[in-house]
């Protein structure tokens, strides 16, 4: 009983199949258990894939890996890998889907975007416009603002603000 796992091992890389089927219902729970989590289709072939490329690769030869405790240990951590680097690709590809969704979303938000921007330059100065569009289209600061136009950071802040208190008044009087 000692080395039973080690026989069925033994016999299925000598081209038993039923020693395979033997071995894949021992870890049918741990499998079942993960695709479930995972909640995909081929997540189940996926681990007994996994399982198969284990069987053929473990080292039975190796003193160390004789004992049945041992030799079902390590199948059971490598199922877990297994499952760990499903799940991470999953949770990739769920990322670039959200993304590229999110990207559509943006785009079409960005066109709308600019038309009110165009609209609120309408009501504004040129100067004021142009200051606006550096400070929050070119994301300038204040200082460089000031050091562009030759003006002071006080005459850029005061534009600033006439020009977001007649933008306020635009969206909150109508």
């Amino acid at each position: 009983m000692e080395n039973n796992m080690l026989k069925k091992i033994t016999n299925y890389r000598k081209g038993d199949n039923n020693s395979l089927l033997e071995i894949i219902e021992i870890f049918n729970p741990l499998i079942s258990k993960y695709s479930r989590l995972l909640d995909k289709e081929d997540t189940r072939q996926d681990l007994i894939m996994h399982l198969i490329k284990i069987l053929n690769n473990i080292p039975i030869d190796n003193k160390r890996v004789s004992k049945n405790k041992e030799i079902i240990g390590y199948i059971a951590k490598s199922i877990r890998n297994e499952y760990i680097k499903l799940s991470k690709k999953r949770d990739k590809m769920k990322l670039n889907e959200m993304e590229l969704s999110l990207d559509i979303e943006i785009s079409y938000e960005e066109c709308e975007a600019e038309f009110e921007v165009l609209d609120i330059f309408k009501i504004l100065t040129k100067k004021e416009a142009y200051i606006m569009k550096l400070l929050y289209v070119y994301c300038l600061s204040v200082s460089e603002v000031a050091d562009y136009m030759k003006i002071s950071r006080q005459a850029v802040n005061q534009s600033k603000n006439r020009s977001l208190k007649k933008i306020r008044e635009l969206y909150l009087y109508k």
